[in-house]
């Protein structure tokens, strides 16, 4: 399992990372790659503090709605103000053939990108140049794990941008002639890249004149399965085993748990897609009873039950009892001893530690392995939570993280989530924000669920909703990555523990 999902669940205890200073800017035309110092653990009580928010290189102008963006206009003077508020990031995991996160892919959506897709060269060399500048801004944390997959236009080698990418960065490149073969110059800027530690993917081209030519100089490729029938997916797999053996290949946009499961019998080593978070048919599936035991010590927390009570609960079943010795004694490292009984470890927890802890024992405990549904999870919780600072109500943004947990729970337990939310007691503004998306809450989560599935207009429109710009939800996405990713503690996940 990934060592950062584990360091962010022991996070959960109370460590706190220093905020770096944001870095200069620098000019495009002197490339160096960004240094980013690691963050430095600091001990505490308090939940982890939030990363400083990542500025974009290029300036920002206030919104304005009712105006349409000049694509072309602002390709021709990129030193002009852009409305890069609008334009969404959005972020998708890449996982392994275990179903492990390996990497993630970020892409810009948002009226200034449909705006260009049928525009020249320029146009989209712009807009790569301002995805390059979001990627640079990624805490240097999210890179210790993960590669990234950023997809570019062929253009994009023409300018200097695309030298300031990240070493662990792997370009989904999108040729602009796929029917000629690859410009000299082209070929000689893929090699340069790949000597930096930059991957090369082509994009859904093979076949083409231009991956014939470039073949040699790529280190795998991509293929767009919606754009295929099952049998032309099978086909075009076999050709690439027969005719470039030793080429990585990946699956993107697979939908189903189905088509990733015949993806791999065909050898893929990457895949990325909705399949991940796919919702199906689990009507008249039951919850284990494990998962219900957990149920009732969520109960339990939430009416502020005796620690006696939940600790004589915890002790009817030995393996929760391990894994929360072990978690609370490997956070709370800093203590001159260890904790020797389980009313100490809840008494150093605390309620809202141990909410948090029996929520993420729900999730694993239908995971089977699943690592990347327990990530995305992580990942909307926390990314809610940040949304939800400093907002109406001093409880709003520890809700909103468990209400991030909580809403993925019918994709952990293969259960409808009506079904998997029964057994707790939860207020009724939560299960009206998870079931029916109403209220504040629900809108928090209707925003997360639309970055989460590359919604840029019912993001824009969520966030307009609770008086947030798009620009402070694109920071808060990486700002979540990077706690999710961060080295500071390593305990091992509930749920997946090894050694059991």
């Amino acid at each position: 399992m990934i060592g950062g999902l584990f360091s962010a669940i022991g996070r959960l205890f109370g460590q706190h990372t220093a905020r770096p200073s944001s870095p200069p800017a620098r000019p495009s035309s002197q490339p160096s790659p960004p240094a980013v110092k690691a963050s430095t653990p600091i001990a505490g009580s308090r939940i982890a503090e939030p990363v400083a928010p990542i500025v974009a290189k290029a300036p920002v102008a206030t919104p304005t709605p009712a105006a349409r963006i000049d694509a072309t206009a602002i390709a021709a003077n990129p030193a002009a103000p852009a409305d890069e508020s609008e334009l969404v990031l959005l972020r998708r995991e890449v996982v392994d053939a275990k179903l492990d996160v390996s990497a993630y892919e970020f892409s810009l959506r948002g009226e200034l990108h449909e705006n260009v897709r049928s525009q020249g060269r320029s146009v989209r060399a712009f807009m790569d140049r301002m995805l390059i500048d979001h990627v640079n801004s990624v805490n240097a944390a999210v890179l210790r794990e993960r590669r990234i997959f950023i997809p570019l236009s062929e253009s994009s080698l023409r300018g200097t941008a695309i030298d300031h990418l990240p070493p662990r960065s792997s370009i989904l490149l999108s040729p602009e002639k796929p029917d000629r073969g690859v410009d000299p110059y082209i070929l000689a800027r893929l090699t340069s890249l790949r000597e930096a530690g930059i991957q090369i993917w082509a994009d859904d081209c093979a076949g083409t004149a231009w991956f014939a030519n470039a073949a040699a100089a790529i280190d795998g490729v991509a293929l767009r399965i919606a754009q295929r029938m099952p049998m032309e997916i099978s086909e075009a797999v076999e050709v690439l085993k027969r005719d470039f053996p030793n080429l990585p290949r990946a699956a993107w946009d697979v939908n189903t748990m189905e088509e990733f499961e015949t993806l791999r019998s065909l050898e893929c080593a990457s895949f990325a897609g909705g399949f991940v978070t796919h919702r199906g048919n689990w009507s008249g599936n039951p919850l284990s009873p494990e998962v219900m035991c957990v149920a009732t010590l969520v109960n339990q927390v939430r009416e502020d039950a005796d620690m006696h009570q939940i600790a004589a609960i915890l002790r009817q079943d030995m393996a929760m009892s391990y894994r929360l010795m072990r978690y609370v004694n490997a956070a709370a490292r800093g203590l001159n001893h260890q904790l020797s009984s389980i009313e100490q470890a809840l008494m150093i927890m605390g309620q809202a530690q141990l909410d948090r802890w029996l929520t993420l024992m729900m999730l694993g405990g239908g995971l089977g392995g699943n690592g990347a549904v327990l990530e995305s999870a992580l990942v909307r919780a926390r990314f809610m939570e940040l949304l939800g600072e400093g907002h109406r109500g001093q409880d709003t943004s520890e809700r909103l993280f468990v209400l991030g947990l909580f809403s993925m729970l019918d994709i952990a337990l293969k259960v409808p989530l009506e079904e998997a939310i029964r057994p707790l007691n939860l207020p009724t503004h939560m299960r009206e924000a998870l079931l029916e998306k109403k209220g504040t809450l629900g809108t928090f989560l209707s925003l997360a669920e639309a970055s989460q599935s590359g919604d840029s207009q019912r993001v824009m429109q969520h966030a307009v909703a609770l008086g947030l710009t798009v620009r402070k939800v694109n920071a808060r996405h990486i700002e979540a990555l990077t706690w999710v990713n961060a080295p500071e503690v390593t305990v091992v996940a509930p749920g997946f523990e090894n050694d059991l």
